[in-house]
């Protein structure tokens, strides 16, 4: 920084204010200018770490997400994309920590040796003593959940929406018979995928559809045993799939079993994936829209963050777009 300001022509401390972007500081925007140009010809790159030291905590902004939530639970893995595309903008550096073994006190311990300003992550990943000691080292734990929560401000994710337009779109093509594929024996048992399928089946009753659950794992055989089950007997002409895995395989099953879609069955999945273009029938499918709603959910998240959480704004329902293919 004091090569910075030698080049610039300015104290150090006016190098500072620039370069760290501090608040309040009145620098002439031609002093700015130069300032930067300098750091810019000289390659200057802050160090965070001595920076962190000097501040107790870094403008780092941690979120932790592993393989189960980019496989299962997409929803959070893609909230937390969008987050960091608007933490970023408030000024924070926004950092994707990954490990699928730590929770608790151990997440803790491990997110702490960053120094960060926040940590955000799945619900399940905090524990009672780890936001104590988040907190205690000045760390705001956010969390991103299916349900409220007493530990910590928690982000509640509702995307009952992606169900509801699901149904919705066999329901307006037509079908009369709907099932709703689902990974458990019990829909009400799945806490990930549980309101997407409740909405999906509340929407097509109400619509006067005949809706039926059915359990299907989302795996190859499962889909082939649907399939043969489904000829022998019960056979819709409508199937929703709670996420675009569920609903691809169903898919192929069916095309497998030389039944037609969508002539004789629709399929619509759910999260808008980008394999649903390399299917063939290419699959329908809905899409969670991260930005939209009355208050985003960078937003809400950029307010626990900054102390200004809101228990009001904690439920963020998702607007939900039909992407229209061939399969419905």
């Amino acid at each position: 920084m004091s090569d910075v300001a030698r080049q610039a022509g300015v104290s150090r401390a006016t190098a500072s204010y620039v370069l760290n972007r501090t608040p309040g500081a009145r620098i002439p925007e031609q002093t700015r200018a130069k300032v930067l140009a300098a750091a810019e010809a000289l390659r200057y790159v802050p160090h965070v770490s001595a920076r962190s030291l000097r501040r107790g905590r870094s403008d780092l902004v941690v979120g932790h997400v592993d393989g189960t939530s980019i496989l299962g639970d997409r929803l959070p893995f893609f909230g937390l994309v969008q987050v960091a595309s608007e933490v970023r903008k408030a000024g924070y550096t926004f950092l994707i920590h990954g490990d699928p073994t730590v929770s608790g006190l151990a997440a803790a311990r491990a997110w702490l040796a960053l120094r960060p300003a926040a940590v955000v992550a799945t619900l399940d990943r905090f524990t009672e003593e780890s936001v104590a000691m988040l907190a205690g080292a000045g760390t705001v734990p956010v969390a991103l959940g299916r349900r409220s929560s007493e530990l910590t401000a928690t982000v509640v994710l509702d995307d009952g929406e992606l169900g509801r337009a699901a149904a919705g779109r066999l329901a307006d093509r037509g079908r009369r018979r709907v099932a709703v594929l689902g990974s458990h024996e019990d829909r009400a048992s799945d806490p990930v995928l549980g309101n997407r399928i409740a909405e999906a089946l509340a929407t097509a009753r109400h619509r006067g559809l005949e809706a039926r659950y059915v359990p299907m794992r989302p795996e190859v055989d499962a889909a082939a045993r649907v399939v043969a089950e489904w000829r022998r007997g019960w056979m819709p002409d409508g199937v929703v799939g709670p996420t675009d895995r569920h609903a691809g395989l169903l898919l192929g099953a069916l095309t497998d079993a030389g039944i037609a879609v969508p002539g004789r069955v629709a399929v619509v999945g759910m999260d808008d994936d980008p394999f649903c273009d390399l299917l063939r029938p290419r699959l329908t499918s809905v899409r969670a829209d991260l930005t939209g709603g009355d208050t985003p959910l960078a937003g809400v998240v950029l307010a626990a963050i900054e102390g200004r959480w809101d228990p009001g704004d904690a439920v963020r329902r998702f607007p939900a777009h039909v992407v229209v293919r061939d399969s419905a």
